[in-house]
Order: structure tokens, then sequence, then C-alpha cells
């Protein structure tokens, strides 16, 4: 195991005090860690200077042209870990993600002495890490197979069908043989459609590391994809993508999730924020939610190949 090298990868924007944090905690790291990729998505708040400051020789700073959103700047960091390094592992995060000391060193362990691995992620605490649960970061497990878990002595880990990017690890073989993230989907989702692409094959699989651990220091503790509790108006605009790329990730999955995704999502949520009470900004919420979906069931972007 000594030899593994894993890049760790950051995408920022406008959140320096937080970002500065997520490198203190990947620089910290107990072991494996060759690289730090940053992709600051023109950043407007000092980030860039700061960036440009340190000296770090593990540290690549990249600084996007544009706006790349959260899904384009982890496809660039995706792309320039295959194209421009030699390292084993990629291991993708937020810049609000702070990963404890050993939560690198608990993944590798278990990547290396494990088959047929698609991602290893983290579990994910919410602002400190004996907080509750990321609500956002909670993942799907495996149909079943959980429950075996549960009764096997001092297990590791559990078997996932997804993940977000707060921690989680991918080895360089599953890139090259699925591809990079999606860019296209510019903000939300891009993760699940990613791991889901990453085990989709049925033979490598997807695990939620139990003793490694991060905290996600979000500034609030979703659910994930909540439109009809969600009150906080800078982040309506959103739902316009995660509407619409769910069903893109749906549709990939096969013709039942899609279906099952269009009634919950379309049907279901809509008639929620018309007929349920106290819901805020009501016919905002529901012309997202139409927009959205119908743009989804037209929104058709290649796979971007990483070899």
């Amino acid at each position: 195991m000594s030899s593994v090298n894993v890049t760790a990868a950051i995408v920022t924007y406008n959140r320096l005090d937080l970002l500065k944090e997520s490198l203190a905690a990947v620089l910290a790291q107990t072991a494996y860690l060759t690289h730090i990729l940053v992709i600051n998505n023109q950043s407007t708040d000092g980030t860039k200077e700061y960036l440009d400051s340190l000296t770090d020789p593990r540290l690549i700073v990249i600084h996007a042209s544009e706006n790349l959103g959260g899904a384009g700047g982890f496809n660039l960091a995706v792309k320039q870990f295959i194209t421009a390094l030699t390292d084993d592992y990629v291991w993708l995060m937020d810049d609000d993600t702070l990963p404890e000391p050993t939560a690198l060193e608990k993944m590798v362990s278990f990547a290396t002495t494990h088959a047929n691995i698609g991602f290893t992620q983290s579990q994910v605490r919410w602002r400190d890490v004996n907080g509750p649960a990321a609500y956002m970061n909670v993942v799907a497990p495996r149909a079943f197979y959980w429950q075996d878990a549960l009764i096997t002595p001092n297990n590791p880990a559990i078997e996932v069908v997804n993940s977000t990017f707060v921690s989680v690890m991918i080895p360089r073989e599953r890139v090259l043989a699925v591809g990079l993230p999606q860019k296209e989907y510019f903000i939300w989702g891009d993760d699940m459609e990613y791991t889901n692409r990453l085990v989709a094959d049925e033979i490598h699989k997807g695990y939620l590391v139990l003793n490694s651990l991060a905290v996600h220091k979000s500034k609030e503790n979703l659910l994930p994809g909540d439109i009809i509790t969600d009150t906080d108006t800078d982040r309506m605009w959103r739902y316009d993508y995660e509407y619409r790329n769910r069903i893109l990730t749906a549709r990939r999955i096969g013709k039942k999730e899609l279906i099952k995704t269009l009634l919950r999502s379309g049907v279901r949520d809509l008639l929620k924020v018309l007929l349920k009470g106290n819901v805020a900004y009501r016919g905002k919420k529901a012309g997202i939610i139409i927009r959205g979906t119908w743009r989804g069931l037209f929104f058709r972007p290649s796979i971007e190949s990483a070899k």
C-alpha cells in the first residue's frame, strides 16, 4: 500500500474562508496524498490571489476562464488527473469538505484490500465530526445487501449505489472505463450520475467506508433536492438544473427508473407544491418543476471519453 498515490481535487467558487479550511484538512492527511488539484471557477473574492501565493509542491491550481459550475469543475479536475498525472486514485470534494486526518488512509486501506472497487466514499457528518448526518450526502445502499452489513462483525463498509462529490475516491481504471463527469449538468446531480455510471456494470461496487470520516460544512442541513420546504431564494435557480438533470440520470439507469422519476419528481413534487400547506414561493416552484422536467426530456449530452 505504500506505493499508492492519490490526487485530491477540490472545486471552489467564492468561498475563500471555507477553501482555506478544506485545503488545511486535505494537507493534514496521514498518508497517500500526492497531489492536490484546485479548480477555481473564476472566483472574485481573493481566491486567485490566495492560491497563487501558496508554495506547497503538491498543489496544482487551475484558474478556469469562466464559471464552469460544480459539474464543469469536476469534469476539468478528473480530465487533468487522467491527462497530466499518473496517480492511482482521484479523491473529489467540494470546497466546504473537511476530511478527518485519516479519511484518505481508511479509504485506501479498504480499496486496496477489496476487489472490483467502483468508488469509495467517506461517512459524511454535518458541520462537525460528531454532528448529525449531512442529509444531502446520505447515499442509497444496495437493496437487500445492506442488511448483511448489520450482522457482520466489525464490518468496514456498506455497499452503496451512488455517492456525492463530498469525499469520494475513484480508481484511475474506472475513470478510463466510463469517461468523465457530465459537465453539462452545470450544478447538482452530476455526482449521482457519475457514481451510478461507475458501478453500472454490476461488477464494480461502491462502498461507504464507515471509519473514513469527513465533515460537510454547508450552511444548512437540507434533504437533497427538497424544493418543497426550501425557502432560500438565493438557491432556487439551482432546482432548474436539479429537475432537468434527474431525468437524464434516470434515463441512463433504465426505463423503469425514468418512469419512476417522472412520477416522483414531475408529478408528486408538483402536486405537493400546489396543494400542501405553508409552501413558500408556490408559483415559482411549480414553474421550476414543470420547466426543469420538460427540459430533461430533451437533454441528451454525450459522455466525454477519458482515454
